[in-house]
């Protein structure tokens, strides 16, 4: 469970409506993300709404906004996520849908319980997987971040959690998840002011994402499917260089007193958005996206190149 330290320092997420006044779009390609994984579902299950068999699990779901394009598929959707606020506005928009106001660890922790590994189609995780792998190597309080003190551990532990997630894909079905490219100027900018607090664990900022993908391509080695990983660039559309700062401020920096007053940081982030503030005023802040869609195939799928039998059948 999230202690309050920690609530505290994400209020962005548990806050009633501060979510939805800060996001920013963010466009990669020319369109926004949430049309990338509609992209992504209609190349791997044809039309929304012709056929709903899916069984569909969104992890760190938030409001709905990116399940909106997974729930036309299917039959049965769930949404996790640990603000009580975005929740409820997920239970909102999706009234049939099984939700719970879990951390993702403990969601995943409780399905595997209940039984329900290998039964989803779609496993998505939009943005949402930095936080519960990377708390278990540092520990986020009022004060700031402690490292844990056993970081092979930890390692041990988040490989397991990758692992967890995995296992949760039925056959022939799908994980997708969204990181964010730690190697934007946005992005670096944001670890050069957390690290003036602590630096990050393992490789730095793309270190949670590092380890899905490494856990991803250990699967493949082992037969468990096929891994497609692709980096796209974009930016982040602010519609003033106020919002821009808010967009820093209250969801990179978590509204942190030691960051947000400090003149240093002010003065770097006033300057990152004019830097990137255009005629009109709009400010387009560049940013990138990891996408990751791993297929649960067997390997035997590679030499006949085509879907299973099973999976042609269902999706007719």
């Amino acid at each position: 469970m999230m202690d309050i330290q920690s609530e505290k320092f994400r209020a962005v997420y548990h806050a009633p409506g501060i979510y939805e006044q800060v996001l920013l779009p963010h466009f990669f390609d020319g369109v926004e993300d949430v049309d990338l994984v509609a992209r992504l579902m209609l190349e791997h299950y044809g039309q929304p709404g012709n056929d709903r068999r899916l069984n569909v699990l969104d992890l760190g779901c938030g409001t709905g906004r990116v399940t909106t394009v997974l729930a036309p598929y299917a039959a049965t959707l769930y949404g996790i996520d640990s603000g009580g606020p975005m929740i409820a506005a997920f239970r909102q928009r999706f009234p049939d849908a099984q939700a719970a106001c879990l951390d993702i660890r403990e969601a995943v922790e409780a399905m595997h319980a209940k039984g329900l590994a290998g039964t989803f189609d779609v496993v998505g995780a939009f943005w949402s997987l930095s936080y519960p792998i990377l708390d278990l190597f540092e520990e986020m309080t009022s004060e700031g971040i402690r490292p844990r003190a056993d970081a092979a551990d930890a390692r041990r532990r988040a490989d397991g959690f990758v692992r967890d997630v995995l296992s949760l894909v039925a056959p022939n079905g799908r994980l997708i998840v969204m990181f964010f490219d730690s190697e934007t100027p946005e992005q670096r900018l944001v670890t050069q002011l957390w690290e003036q607090i602590a630096p990050f664990p393992g490789t730095g900022r793309g270190y949670a994402r590092e380890i899905v993908i490494e856990g991803l391509r250990d699967a493949e080695s082992r037969g468990e499917g096929r891994l497609v990983h692709t980096r796209r660039g974009g930016v982040a559309a602010a519609p003033t260089p106020d919002a821009a700062r808010r967009w820093f401020e209250i969801v990179h920096l978590k509204s942190f007193p030691a960051l947000v007053s400090d003149p240093t940081t002010r003065a770097a982030v006033e300057r990152f958005a004019r830097e990137h503030e255009q005629p009109s005023g709009e400010v387009l802040i560049p940013s990138g996206v990891h996408l990751i869609d791993f297929w649960k195939i067997e390997s035997r799928a590679h030499v006949a190149g085509s879907a299973p039998a099973s999976l042609t059948r269902r999706l007719r």
